[in-house]
């Protein structure tokens, strides 16, 4: 496991043949497939491997595990931006020491609800690919004008608002999101947190006995740089259980974009 975040401040450079990019059409693509996956599920579980590992600044190890657990994530009508629970159940003998370890994964997409994309400056820096999928790659960066509602660190009682920045690559003819990187504006001192940074793979899910398809995180890379310590972690999802308004299905492996 390698310290390897995301270079969210590093340039991007489209291919110089790359047609120019329209933002307005690319966020309208990317709010309806939003609104469209808040419309279309309820909640879904999968079931999630985590490998971890913490370093200190010297990049010796701390400590270092796996854990699998029963991953439930259930959407609620509250908002914007939307209420989203996430629970966890160690299985297969994990102890449950990594259960809090890392929140928040799948409403990150939420950022292009059209009811959130205000909140955000967002620029199209132009045409890329995502395992080889084309890709308009979109730089979003929280408004200093606006409301702090995507993401907060929650210490006991104590809710701590932060502003995210990132990359977001959106499938050109569909407008689904194949993968984003993000991570925090700031530091928080008082929760002695430097860097928190998350690269997050999506892929497609399909309803067994219905046309709806939704794209749900498949792999996602944390990084958590707490000043004298670092940790990684990676998480691995499969086995998709999605829940509809009616009904309940096993979901198949998901396809590659």
């Amino acid at each position: 496991m390698l310290w390897d975040p995301p270079h969210l401040d590093a340039p991007f450079h489209p291919a110089a043949s790359a047609p120019p990019c329209q933002l307005t059409e690319v966020l309208e693509k990317a709010g309806a497939r939003a609104t469209a996956l808040l419309s279309n599920l309820q909640n879904f579980s999968a079931e999630e491997e985590i490998e971890f590992q913490t370093l200190d600044r010297a990049e010796a190890v701390l400590s270092l595990g796996s854990e699998s657990f029963e991953y439930v994530v259930a959407f609620g009508p509250h908002g914007p931006p939307p209420a989203v629970q996430e629970y966890r159940k160690p299985i297969h003998g994990s102890s449950g020491d990594a259960a809090g370890i890392d929140i928040g994964l799948p409403e990150m997409a939420m950022i292009f609800l059209p009811v959130m994309q205000g909140d955000y400056e967002m620029e199209c820096e132009g045409e890329g690919a995502w395992k080889s999928a084309p890709a308009w790659v979109v730089r979003f960066q929280q408004r200093k004008d606006r409301p702090v509602r995507t993401f907060a660190f929650r210490v006991g009682k104590e809710v701590h608002p932060e502003g995210l920045k990132g990359r977001a690559w959106i499938d050109a003819a569909s407008g689904e999101i194949l993968h984003m990187e993000t991570g925090i504006m700031e530091g928080l001192v008082a929760l002695h947190v430097r860097n928190w940074f998350l690269s997050i793979d999506y892929g497609p899910v399909q309803f067994q006995s219905s046309p709806v398809k939704v794209w749900l995180p498949q792999s996602v890379d944390g990084y958590y740089d707490f000043g004298l310590k670092r940790t990684i972690i990676y998480h691995t999802f499969s086995k998709f259980l999605l829940f509809s308004v009616q009904s309940r299905e096993t979901l198949g492996k998901p396809k590659a974009p």
